[in-house]
């Protein structure tokens, strides 16, 4: 207790989350803004993300304050939406992570367009459900993604085919 009988707020906090953290799959993807610091890492791991997934190339985490978290950057630049290429390279990501039995997080600055946009394609591609009820999924478990962006709907809509073609 300080003088002034409250905890002493100036204490290191070992970890805390990154905003906006949640499982999207338990043990499977979770997603997030931005881990801005070794405390958000150490968070993310001890929730059991092993594989960590960055979309943001104007806020990437210090990743190398936590080597213990494999690390893969798919840069996507800001407002833009994901192309093919890039959700491609997360889903080949998360099929090799799961093979390891690697929980994966991935995150975009707020962890909301970019980031939902790869939450949807995941959902389409390992739960089996179609565009429409992927993007529902995803604004029901994460409020205020893809917020009437028709480019990242566009994006989601066109992974689906994809996966209809293959």
């Amino acid at each position: 207790m300080s003088e002034n009988g409250n905890e002493n707020i100036n204490e290191e906090v070992d970890s805390y989350p990154p905003w906006n953290f949640s499982w999207v799959v338990d043990n499977k993807l979770a997603a997030m803004a931005w881990p801005q610091n070794k405390e958000n890492l150490r968070y993310i791991y001890e929730e059991g993300v092993r594989h960590l997934v960055t979309l943001s190339p104007e806020k990437l985490p210090p990743i190398e304050q936590f080597p213990q978290l494999e690390w893969t950057s798919i840069p996507i630049e800001e407002f833009g939406a994901p192309t093919i290429k890039d959700i491609l390279k997360f889903i080949d990501v998360c099929q090799k992570c799961q093979q390891k039995n690697q929980p994966v997080g991935v995150h975009s600055r707020m962890g909301k367009d970019r980031t939902g946009v790869m939450v949807a394609c995941f959902l389409i591609k390992f739960k089996g459900l179609d565009a429409e009820t992927a993007l529902s999924e995803l604004r029901r478990n994460r409020p205020r993604s893809i917020e009437e962006l028709p480019d990242f709907e566009a994006s989601i809509n066109e992974y689906y085919k994809t996966v209809q073609n293959t």
